[in-house]
């Protein structure tokens, strides 16, 4: 079948609309009728870093089962479901250690089907989910109610999944812990539900936005708020906390400089996520002394992790 769907042809350029063919899927994969899918920060970064071209964008979605192929049994046409992108594969060192999210091989699709000029077409993060059909594997289908809005489900499979995983799962947020959020988009909003969700202490949401600090604190969760444009967001975040910092800062825009900010909030033993993708040149530099310095019990007890969209 023929469908229009979002190609990006080669890096820097625009993403144009573009009629692909789309094959039926095979053995444990699913086609999935998409209803809605959100515009991620990371496929706007696609535009300059894609790893292949032409590539079909599009990664956050939710819609309805359409065909199932061979051996797949968990769901079945009619079913809604939202589009997971990161199909682990079970076998290697890290997902039989319970590392799944350090899987050494994400599946895709077991052969092309899709295609643009006569020629197999890329898919973005093994999703695609700017097309009306989008081909995945079968457990890369996850079943939701029916009575779930899908325009919101869609947000399931990027934003709500890599802000409250990055809370729950990579910085483990503990009760009480204070938390600051830089950056208070679509994921940073969920950082914050996700703190909301750990009982963390102090949350607060830093933005350049005062629409978006708004509802961080009205509608996530945020007890305070910080227009960094108005204030130095460090001294504020040390006044707020008496002096001693917060042990997570979660940074969500992907700016260096906002790195070097988020480890001067941190308190002793303190933890730096890393949630914001940045440009793929980029570099973050600290002083490892100081960094040292704020230790506990370990060396290197004041921590930077990375999460990933």
């Amino acid at each position: 079948m023929e469908y229009p769907a979002v190609v990006l042809e080669a890096l820097g350029q625009l993403p144009r609309l573009e009629t692909v063919t789309v094959h039926n899927p095979g053995p444990d994969e699913v086609a999935v009728r998409m209803a809605a899918s959100g515009i991620c920060h990371t496929d706007i970064g696609y535009m300059q870093y894609a790893r292949a071209c032409p590539v079909l964008l599009g990664h956050e979605g939710a819609g309805v089962v359409e065909q199932v192929g061979a051996n797949v049994t968990h769901i079945q046409p009619g079913d809604h479901v939202v589009i997971n992108w990161q199909v682990k594969c079970n076998r290697c060192r890290w997902c039989l250690s319970g590392r799944q999210d350090l899987c050494e091989n994400v599946q895709g699709t077991a052969a092309p089907r899709f295609f643009w000029r006569d020629e197999p077409l890329n898919i973005m993060l093994n999703a695609g989910t700017f097309c009306p059909v989008a081909i995945v594997p079968a457990m890369g289908a996850i079943p939701i109610r029916r009575d779930m809005p899908l325009e919101k489900a869609a947000l399931l499979g990027c934003a709500v999944a890599t802000g409250v995983g990055a809370v729950l799962y990579t910085a483990r947020v503990q009760p009480g812990e204070n938390v600051v959020v830089i950056g208070a988009g679509g994921v940073g909003l969920n950082i914050i539900q996700g703190a909301r969700l750990a009982n963390a202490g102090f949350i607060i949401a830093i933005d350049l936005n005062d629409e978006n600090l708004g509802r961080a604190a009205s509608v996530f969760g945020a007890t305070h708020t910080l227009n960094s444009r108005e204030t130095d967001p460090a001294a504020a975040v040390r006044e707020i906390t008496g002096g001693r910092g917060v042990e997570h800062v979660f940074e969500v825009v992907g700016l260096p400089v906002l790195m070097q900010q988020g480890i001067n909030m941190l308190a002793r033993g303190g933890t730096l996520t890393l949630v914001g993708a940045a440009e793929r040149e980029a570099q973050f530099s600290f002083h490892p002394r100081r960094f040292m310095s704020m230790q506990q019990w370990r060396a290197n007890s004041r921590r930077v992790v990375a999460h990933l969209c």
